[in-house]
């Protein structure tokens, strides 16, 4: 079977197969749409700079995967009220602001991210301020408020 990703509007990105691409699709008709971005599919819950588009212009240009697209986001925006959401096809990366975020797990690396609880299935937190990388072979998880070197460590 195979495993996509896939942005499918401002508040949810699922990695999946098929069905659970079917299962978990958004029903609200008030959600944005994703944006296109050439080969990566992207969106925005909230208030952010206008330049998020061309910091992701670049990244591709560059041929930054998409975890490192978002890193840059975050080293160029102040991180607050939005968050994003941003997908290759293959992998799905998000960028939690202030409010955090919700992970549900549909069956075995399979992912559901969702800016709100999702209804009927049990979901973990995803804390604010947060950077992850969802693939087929597991998430991988990065918190910006984290120290990024041991403190006890003597940097003389």
């Amino acid at each position: 079977m195979t495993w996509s990703a896939a942005v499918t509007c401002a508040h949810r990105g699922i990695l999946g197969p098929p069905h659970t691409h079917v299962d978990w699709a958004c029903d609200h008709d008030y959600c944005p749409a994703p944006l296109r971005l050439g080969p990566w599919t992207a969106a925005v819950s909230g208030t952010i700079d206008d330049s998020w588009t061309r910091i992701l212009d670049k990244a591709q240009q560059e041929r930054l995967p998409i975890g490192s697209a978002v890193v840059q986001i975050a080293n160029e925006i102040a991180v607050g009220g939005f968050s994003v959401l941003l997908s290759d096809g293959e992998e799905l990366a998000l960028l939690t602001g202030d409010e955090g975020g919700h992970l549900v797990e549909p069956a075995s690396w399979e992912y559901v991210v969702s800016g709100r609880p999702l209804p009927g299935a049990p979901s973990t937190s995803i804390p604010p301020r947060t950077i992850g990388v969802l693939s087929p072979c597991g998430p991988t998880w990065w918190r910006l408020d984290m120290p990024l070197h041991n403190p006890k460590e003597n940097l003389a």
